[in-house]
């Protein structure tokens, strides 16, 4: 099986450990990318900043977006997204909110702007694990999404 990519945007430190256990103790086969804020998730995903020398059309299997985060929050990121995802390859990642907030303000918002799925980070370890490795079983498992080698074909059509 292909090794898949995981965007972690995530600023606890404790968090990302916590989800980098669940990912290792899983049997899904992906890489998890980390990045600590929402400037990073836009460098990362645009292959801008110190992502320069990354390919911006090896887009991740799945962007894991907490809401609460420095520089720039999970929100913005998300609106600048839904600026730019008709016109680039950004579209076709799936971005799963993972975030502490159960704001209804939050979840609506972030619906709006284009999130595939809100969850709320379960409080301890077993719920935790349940939850992320169930995400990763669907969107790097079940989920069908845009096969890669037709996006080159549609980017040209399209004019990307």
């Amino acid at each position: 099986m292909i090794e898949k990519t995981v965007l972690l945007a995530e600023d606890d430190p404790s968090h990302e450990a916590l989800l980098r256990r669940v990912v290792s103790a899983s049997s899904i086969p992906c890489r998890l990318d980390v990045v600590h804020d929402g400037i990073e998730v836009i460098e990362y995903l645009f292959a801008t900043g110190r992502f320069a020398d990354r390919d911006a059309k090896q887009i991740p299997n799945l962007i894991l977006l907490d809401l609460k985060m420095p520089r720039m929050d999970g929100l913005q990121v998300l609106q600048v997204l839904r600026r730019v995802r008709g016109g680039d390859y950004t579209r076709f990642a799936p971005v799963v909110v993972l975030t502490s907030s159960e704001s209804d303000q939050d979840i609506v918002e972030a619906y709006r702007l284009g999130a595939q799925s809100y969850i709320c980070k379960p409080l301890d370890f077993p719920a935790f694990s349940s939850a992320v490795t169930e995400t990763l079983q669907y969107w790097l498992g079940l989920n069908a999404p845009a096969p890669q080698h037709h996006l080159g074909a549609y980017a040209a059509h399209e004019g990307l």
